[in-house]
C-alpha cells in the first residue's frame, strides 16, 4: 500500500514547489518586503541581486557589507532559533549561470552576527563574485 509522507519529506518537497514557482528576482522592488507564504520554513528570504529583502518570513534584514559584491548577510529574526549551527539552512540561485556558497555560523563578512546567513554568490563560467537573485529557507 502507500506509506505516509514524513514531516521533513513534506518541508523537502513544498520547498522545492515554493523555490520552481519563484519568478526571475529581476524586477524592481517595493520600499518594504511582503509576507513570504512559507509554512513549513522557520525562516525564508527572497533577495534581490542588489541586497533588496523582495518578501520574508521571520527573517529581519539583508545587507551587502560596503564595498563587496555578491555577498550577503540575512538576519534571522524567529524568536525560536537561538542558533543556526543545528538548522537545515537551502538557498537556491534564481540566474542559471551563479553559484552560491552558505554559512550558518558567524562569518567575518557579517561582522561574525549571530543568527545571520552569509551568502556568496559567485560567476559559474569565471569564478569570479558577482550580485544573483536568490532564495533562502530555514528549516
Amino acid at each position: 500500500m502507500f506509506r505516509s509522507i514524513t514531516g521533513r519529506a513534506r518541508a523537502v518537497a513544498l520547498t522545492v514547489a515554493a523555490l520552481v514557482s519563484v519568478p526571475l528576482l529581476t524586477g524592481t522592488a517595493s520600499a518594504a518586503p511582503v509576507d513570504l507564504y512559507a509554512p513549513y520554513a522557520r525562516a525564508a528570504a527572497k533577495v534581490a541581486s542588489d541586497g533588496t529583502l523582495l518578501a520574508a518570513k521571520n527573517v529581519a534584514s539583508v545587507t551587502k557589507p560596503a564595498g563587496t559584491t555578491g555577498q550577503y548577510c540575512v538576519k534571522v529574526s524567529d524568536p525560536d532559533i537561538d542558533d543556526l549551527k543545528d538548522a537545515a539552512i537551502q538557498a537556491t540561485s534564481n540566474s542559471t549561470w551563479a553559484t552560491l556558497i552558505v554559512f550558518g555560523q558567524p562569518t567575518s563578512t557579517c561582522g561574525n552576527a549571530a543568527n545571520t546567513i552569509t551568502v556568496w554568490s559567485a560567476d559559474r563560467n569565471s569564478t569570479t563574485w558577482t550580485n544573483s537573485s536568490f532564495t533562502v529557507t530555514v528549516q
